[in-house]
């Protein structure tokens, strides 16, 4: 492990004046576009949750995660959607009223957008050792106008966004220097990250792996291990003992694997959402049913593997493609809808699909090359590694959606690896290539 570079008042500045301009961006899109926070904007990029509503006025009133069964009409315990998001809102719903929540957690999701952006810069910083590299994430992070656009949605694609970047920084710095506070949340952010969004949850998995096997080069690196493995335990051990009482099976976080998996893999699929797909069982059905419910639908993607080889592959092809543009580009060509406060007179009617294509174009050849390029520094920057790869996995086994929320939290990785190569084509700067061995030092741990 390569010498840490020391935080100068330069780094200081630089770190508040992104911060500062990604908090501006977002509070200035709120304002102009979406009625001081009132409203979700002109456009959309993440899927909203159609249940957040009623899962909130379950949680705020009687402290059930609770959904109605379309078949049944009942109000049943679920496990079936990723708890993390609808907490939060709930918890805040009882610090205001319930006509400001909205507007409240869209300011909330402004101040996490704008720490997103310093957390990179944090992270390129620790990982790549170069200030013009941190530099240069952190104002593309603020600058990204996927993340500024989701600030008004009522998603967890904001505090997934938030929350990977923490685990990025934390997973970065607990496993160049250790600290009792730096590995306990590591874990607790992986755990967080794993509840807001459940396809998370294999990388937080082998995110926290990674730093088991790294602490071992660390002095009582076995310390560091064991706070990061308790933050994760302790993080997800509250959820999983009330699906354990509940369901009589320690399901981590979500019992939906099987039909999402169905979703993916059914005769209508296309590796999109597929809505107009009738399951085979119902998927918001009571507990004693769920081992029935989970059986059918393995019987279903078991048939359909068996039957169309081809077509399974196919569809997980499309699915990786759904995953990065979305299903909605490549059947309307667009990367956002726009909502019913859309007005096509404005400004932003004209210019977001210049700008939303080009960001696509440059996110994706150049943060796919830096991915490449950056080999040299996979010893200090493995967790986005392990992000580029485990991260989408989940969906492209199951299925995307048709706008970008299941991408928008890896967009930070593929934002530092561009700046990554921007770094590298300036003149002088080709000596990055050879990651850590460009380090003159390299102290023993």
């Amino acid at each position: 492990m390569g010498e840490v570079q020391r935080f100068t008042w330069m780094d200081g500045v630089l770190l508040i004046a992104i911060v500062a301009a990604a908090a501006g961006l977002r509070a200035g899109y709120l304002i102009f576009c979406a009625d001081y926070a009132r409203n979700e904007g002109p456009l959309r990029v993440e899927t909203p949750l159609p249940e957040l509503d009623s899962l909130v006025r379950q949680l705020t009133t009687q402290q059930r995660f609770a959904l109605t069964s379309p078949t049944s009409g009942e109000e049943v315990d679920t496990a079936v959607i990723s708890p993390g998001y609808p907490i939060l809102v709930a918890a805040v719903n009882r610090l205001v009223d319930a006509p400001v929540l909205p507007s409240t957690m869209r300011w909330l999701q402004c101040g996490l957008g704008a720490l997103t952006a310093g957390l990179y810069f944090l992270f390129a910083r620790r990982a790549f050792r170069r200030s013009l590299i941190a530099g240069l994430a952190g104002l593309l992070s603020a600058w990204h106008p996927f993340w500024i656009v989701d600030t008004a949605a009522l998603a967890d694609g904001t505090t997934a966004t938030f929350l990977l970047a923490l685990a990025l920084f934390l997973g970065v710095r607990a496993s160049q220097t250790g600290g009792p506070l730096s590995s306990l949340f590591y874990g607790l952010a992986l755990a967080a990250l794993a509840l807001v969004r459940a396809a998370l949850l294999p990388f937080a998995g082998v995110a926290l792996a990674w730093f088991l096997w790294r602490s071992r080069l660390l002095v009582h690196g076995w310390l560091w291990a064991l706070l990061a493995f308790l933050g994760f335990i302790i993080g997800l051990g509250s959820w999983t003992f009330r699906n354990w009482q509940l369901f009589g099976e320690a399901v981590p976080i979500v019992d939906s694997t099987y039909y999402h998996l169905w979703i993916g893999n059914n005769p209508q699929a296309t590796g999109g959402p597929n809505e107009n797909a009738k399951p085979p069982a119902d998927p918001f059905g009571p507990v004693s049913q769920r081992t029935q419910r989970d059986t059918a639908f393995a019987n279903h993607i078991r048939q359909e593997l068996h039957d169309r080889p081809v077509e399974t592959v196919r569809r997980r092809l499309w699915a990786g493609l759904y995953f990065l543009f979305g299903e909605r580009w490549f059947t309307k060509g667009q990367f956002a809808e726009t909502t019913a406060e859309a007005v096509e007179s404005t400004w932003l009617a004209w210019t977001y699909p210049v700008v939303f294509e080009w960001t696509m174009l440059i996110l994706v050849v150049l943060g796919l090359l830096g991915w490449r390029w950056t080999y040299g520094w996979r010893s200090s920057a493995m967790p986005s590694s392990l992000a580029m790869i485990w991260v989408p996995l989940p969906y492209v086994l199951s299925h995307a959606e048709a706008l970008s929320g299941p991408r928008l939290p890896l967009d930070g990785v593929l934002l530092c690896y561009t700046a990554f190569v921007l770094a590298c084509l300036l003149p002088g700067r080709r000596q990055l290539w050879d990651g850590e061995r460009s380090i003159s030092s390299e102290p023993r741990p």
